[in-house]
């Protein structure tokens, strides 16, 4: 039995490293400044509401000059983590979806395609930080070019019955 347990654990180890791999060496992490914004009472569950920050530099020379790596050697930037926080601790139980997307400054609206952290499935959970989820998408081309324009999108599963501050967190990670 316990070697059935062994051989068990062994490749569970070596599973769980092999996927890392895939992905490639990691070469610096990109952190931003935090982002702060309100989402207004009374705000409707038929669309969606959408909270907009342009004109965000991407600091990538800074990144990347303090990394000691070269432009060529980063082949890709993920999404690494991403944290809601309801700064006066306020439940955000009447959320059911948000999905933070980052697009190029000149596009009228980000779109899903541009989604870089999400969490669906939250609603009625009696919460006030909310950890996001980071997508699966490569956004090398915009974050080492200038400026970039953050969405956050919330999907209410009801009517927001109060103002609530939020301050986003987050970060992206360069990869070989």
């Amino acid at each position: 039995m316990r070697l059935f347990f062994g051989l068990f654990l062994l490749t569970v180890v070596t599973l769980f490293g092999s996927c890392r791999d895939e992905i490639g060496e990691s070469l610096f992490e990109m952190d931003y400044p935090p982002k702060s914004f309100t989402l207004a009472a009374g705000t409707n569950t038929f669309v969606s509401s959408v909270v907009a920050v342009s004109n965000i530099p991407t600091n990538y020379p800074s990144f990347l000059n303090a990394s000691g790596y070269s432009a060529t050697d980063v082949t890709k930037i993920v999404p690494r983590y991403a944290r809601l926080v309801s700064v006066d601790g306020l439940d955000t139980g009447f959320l059911s979806e948000v999905s933070v997307r980052i697009c190029p400054n000149s596009q009228q609206d980000c779109t899903a395609a541009d989604e870089a952290f999400y969490i669906d499935d939250i609603y009625r959970r009696n919460i006030s930080n909310i950890n996001l989820l980071p997508a699966l998408g490569n956004f090398k081309d915009l974050l080492s070019s200038g400026l970039y324009k953050l969405e956050v999108v919330f999907f209410l599963g009801e009517i927001s019955p109060y103002s609530v501050d939020f301050r986003l967190e987050y970060g992206f990670e360069a990869f070989k």
